[in-house]
């Protein structure tokens, strides 16, 4: 394969040499950390100097978990990948364990006294939002011994996870299917949605039961896995005195539990608006019985089309035009300089994710097959690394991360961006029709989807933090039913689908897909002032994204006129729903 369709690990290191004398700087400077344990409590000085010091640790961190993280993402089969991304797991490990003194030294020192230092030194104003929190997060914080004790099992409240992604990834046999040609192809969990969008019912049927069938297999194990990850987020979440799992998740996400409410609240009191769409989308398909399993097909697109990187890339440079010069020259960059791995290949790690590196660029990886849906994704994932390179650019690594509620926006303006233009541009009826059935699918897998999911995760975590004792039959029981309030009468929702929930990876990271859909949400709110050209919201929006976490997810999206604990976000996207349904209504 071509290199330049694979990531340039060279940006971050020229060989393993260089990367094992970075680390070996990390175990340096954490030595230097850990002179100022017991004397942060003595003057702002040293609390400045202590982040000074971190600070230089974790430029070179960053890169070095970064380099082990995506050479085994790129084959996690191969033992040497396997053994490097363990040894940053464990420096990662070492690093919040040997670091744990700060945040319990710091919460001893009075607030009034906290606030005063900010004001008094000018050095540690450059840590002021890490200080802000601290006071904030007083609360939560325990004692010096417990911190450290929790920090020494940070890779065993991993496992589950870690453990889940090694089984569905290198040790599941994924079954041959027959395609639409009659051919016995093998299905993968990158492939799978390819089959399930099929022409061919027959092929659909196929890919849904062996995969689901696979699961039903390992779904003691699954269901044991999952239930240990709920428990250990229930025994964090009270030690921390929080008042609920939702709680903790929520405010690390600096949200409110309000955006969770009003999100669930809304969607559930407009189903019938996705019932209607599942009924006209039975009718174009012209079927007797729709299954669950014929939702995903685009109505009107030849799924058989074979799209070029270089297509995509085109494609999606002129889309996001409205996003500004700027914007463009960097997503080129993008392009040009090997930030994306694009292809499928054996044991390469499933889906697509984006991942910024503080002083360096973002890596983005794709799985790319040839499909509309394939653009989209890069478009998405593009718009993720554009949030890390303008927060990276504008902030210090202490402050450049942002909140999963505010990527997800800047992800999903992108997709909203890069659907109208498609829909706007396309003057065939049919061929509009097919985006708008597109668009259609998005939003119902995105808002309407993920809140199923998160209603499913604030279900399960519920239970057990009553003490409920669940067993897989319960927990595929829950998710059946949820199949059949979400997607109305007109769906057949059959027996396979209840596995499901065991083939979402990120139920391993607590109450994370909602985030998805208020991210949709806000999206088709911002999306839709910039290509109605609001006087400033460009400007606006750049500036929001380069904040970091310089202000909370809920005050960032304020910048830009959306207030996630109302409900009127979650209502215009039903409305913009709703307008699309119509839309295609007319052209059918």
């Amino acid at each position: 394969m071509d290199k330049k369709y694979e990531w340039n690990l060279e940006d971050l290191f020229k060989n393993e040499k260089e990367l094992e004398e970075n680390r070996k700087k990390i175990y340096e400077y954490l030595s230097e950390i850990e002179q100022y344990q017991g004397k942060l409590i003595n003057s702002s000085e040293n609390i400045a100097k202590c982040y000074q010091t971190y600070e230089k640790m974790l430029e070179i961190f960053d890169k070095v978990y970064s380099y082990g993280m995506f050479r085994y993402h790129q084959n996690m089969a191969k033992p040497e990948n396997i053994a490097l991304f363990k040894k940053s797991e464990q420096t990662n490990a070492d690093i919040a364990k040997r670091t744990s003194f700060i945040v319990p030294e710091i919460t001893k020192i009075e607030e009034e006294t906290l606030k005063q230092y900010l004001v008094e030194n000018k050095n540690l104003q450059r840590y002021h939002r890490i200080i802000e929190d601290i006071i904030e997060d007083k609360k939560h914080i325990l004692s010096e011994e417990v911190e450290n004790v929790l920090a020494s099992y940070s890779e065993v409240f991993n496992g589950c996870e870690n453990t889940y992604d090694i089984f569905t990834n290198t040790e599941f046999v994924y079954p041959k299917i027959k395609d639409e040609n009659g051919n016995e192809v093998e299905l993968t969990d990158a492939t799978y949605s390819k089959y399930l969008a099929s022409k061919n019912q027959d092929v659909r049927i196929g890919a849904f039961n062996s995969m689901y069938s696979l699961y039903k297999k390992h779904i003691n194990t699954i269901t044991e896995l999952y239930l240990t990850r709920v428990k250990e987020d229930t025994i964090s979440s009270q030690l921390r005195k929080y008042k609920s799992s939702l709680e903790k998740a929520v405010e690390n996400d600096d949200a409110t539990s309000k955006v969770y409410e009003s999100l669930v609240e809304v969607v559930n009191e407009n189903l019938k608006i996705n019932h209607r769409y599942m009924k006209l989308k039975k009718k174009l398909l012209g079927l007797e019985e729709m299954h669950i399993y014929d939702i995903y097909v685009n109505t009107y697109k030849d799924e058989s089309e074979n799209i070029s990187v270089e297509q995509a890339e085109e494609t999606v440079l002129k889309a996001l035009e409205p996003l500004g010069t700027e914007y463009q020259e960097k997503l080129k960059h993008a392009f040009s300089s090997r930030w994306i791995d694009v292809f499928e290949k054996p044991n390469k790690r499933s889906g697509a994710y984006s991942s910024g590196v503080h002083g360096v660029h973002p890596f983005v990886l794709t799985n790319f097959t040839g499909r509309s849906r394939d653009v989209s994704t890069i478009a998405h994932e593009l718009g993720h690394a554009m949030h890390s390179y303008y927060s990276s650019s504008s902030q210090n690594i202490m402050d450049a991360s942002y909140t999963i509620m505010v990527a997800e926006v800047a992800s999903t303006v992108n997709e909203i961006i890069l659907g109208q233009y498609l829909i706007e541009k396309e003057q065939d009826k049919i061929k509009k029709a097919a985006l708008i059935n597109e668009q259609l699918d998005d939003i119902r897998a995105t808002l309407i989807r993920q809140t199923m999911f998160a209603e499913f995760e604030k279900i399960i975590h519920e239970r057990v933090e009553n003490l409920e004792t669940l067993t897989s039959e319960e927990l595929c029981d829950i998710y059946f039913k949820l199949n059949q309030k979400y997607f109305g009468k007109d769906v057949v929702i059959d027996d396979n689908i209840k596995y499901e929930w065991a083939r979402i990876p990120h139920f391993y990271s607590c109450f994370y897909v909602y985030k998805y859909a208020t991210g949709i949400s806000a999206a088709i709110a911002i999306a839709t002032k910039i290509l109605n050209k609001e006087e400033g919201i460009v400007e606006k929006y750049i500036n929001m994204l380069k904040q970091g976490r310089m202000k909370k997810s809920v005050d960032l999206l304020k910048m830009v006129g959306v207030d996630l604990e109302s409900k009127k976000p979650y209502e215009d996207a039903f409305a913009f729903y709703h307008k699309q349904l119509e839309e295609l209504e007319k052209l059918v």
